[in-house]
């Protein structure tokens, strides 16, 4: 550990790679790693493999200079892609790469861009880095950046928008009819899960009520697979709600998700961009790892209710009953969201 910090200490021109080719969420939760490496290292090129489905919600990033995009999704991502990306990094001369994901691939790709220092969990790293029981994702990156002398403690996540794209958000907000001078507070009913979801009727009753008792605008967001999911839960709804769902790029979600007063939403990316934008959130987490995943500070709010099976394996579909989910009531979630906005507004 000692000895990559010395030699990295003494460098006129450090060319850095980050490494992390995973989901939306998965990306903003780096964010506080790529902006610690730019501290220790302010006049380095640093630059950052990720996955091109999730490469845009790293624009306007300031601390990097180069973003490498890996497509996850071409039909010859065992050779022909991983050739491509190879070439690219080994053009790029890195000296040191860190392998934030810690899988195969990455490391592969780690092992094979040349550089002389790789920071990871496998046999191919320079400096091998165990994974610390069951923390916080971010700190399971700070684990990586300590390993290479990188002083790291701050974990807020940071996600930088322009104000052309602050001011298409308000432009949206208008054209649906929402009242500017009145709350606003977004629901995310959708994950990349269907266990992860809570039910459509209880988003809904949520909503009713914060028309109810706070004359809220309630803005309903989805992506382009959640489009009848947003319209169940508004037309579940006896008040009004304006739905956001198909027709929004992630940058541009990201803008709704910050100009909203609070953010009421399942174990999901946008969890993570509304943390990351500063938009207080009241989260809730069923079969995922709420230690690792939840939104941290003071501003954000995570219900869970323990069951022996969560969080349980991801991705699976074995699970009939959805207890985790299910366990999770209306009155809870309200009373979690009204002291929220009684705090925040």
């Amino acid at each position: 550990m000692l000895a990559v910090h010395n030699a990295y200490k003494t460098m006129a021109s450090e060319r850095i790679l980050l490494i992390r080719l995973s989901s939306l969420g998965d990306i903003v939760l780096t964010t506080p790693a790529i902006r610690a490496v730019r501290a220790r290292f302010p006049d380095a090129y640093i630059a950052m493999l990720v996955a091109k489905q999730s490469a845009e919600i790293l624009r306007e990033n300031p601390h990097l200079n180069e973003i490498i995009t890996f497509d996850r999704l071409a039909k010859d991502k065992d050779t022909g892609e991983m050739l491509r990306v190879i070439r690219i990094l080994r053009a790029r001369k890195f000296t040191l790469t860190i392998d934030l994901q810690r899988k195969f691939r990455t490391e592969m790709l780690m092992y094979f861009s040349g550089a002389a220092e790789r920071i990871g969990k496998g046999r191919f790293c320079s400096v091998r880095v165990p994974e610390r029981g069951n923390q916080h994702a971010t700190a399971h990156y700070f684990d990586l950046l300590h390993a290479a002398g990188i002083p790291a403690e701050d974990q807020r996540l940071e996600l930088f928008l322009s104000e052309s794209e602050r001011l298409d958000a308000v432009q949206r907000f208008d054209i649906a009819g929402v009242n500017a001078g009145e709350l606003k507070v977004g629901f995310f009913p959708g994950a990349g899960w269907k266990l992860r979801e809570w039910m459509p009727e209880r988003f809904a009753a949520i909503g009713d009520k914060l028309v109810e008792h706070f004359n809220a605008n309630v803005l309903i967001f989805g992506g382009q697979r959640e489009t009848a999911l947003v319209q169940t839960v508004a037309n579940l709804m006896n008040a009004r709600a304006i739905p956001f769902a198909g027709n929004l790029q992630i940058r541009q979600l990201a803008a709704c998700i910050e100009k909203c007063d609070l953010f009421l939403t399942n174990d999901t990316g946008p969890m993570h961009i509304a943390a990351a934008v500063g938009t207080p959130t009241v989260s809730l987490f069923g079969p995922g790892n709420h230690i690792r995943f939840q939104p941290l500070g003071t501003l954000h709010q995570t219900i869970r209710h323990p069951v022996p099976c969560s969080p349980c394996k991801q991705f699976t579909d074995k699970c009939k009953d959805n207890i985790c989910m299910k366990g999770i009531g209306v009155d809870e979630v309200w009373e979690s969201v009204s002291h929220t906005l009684a705090k925040t507004t």
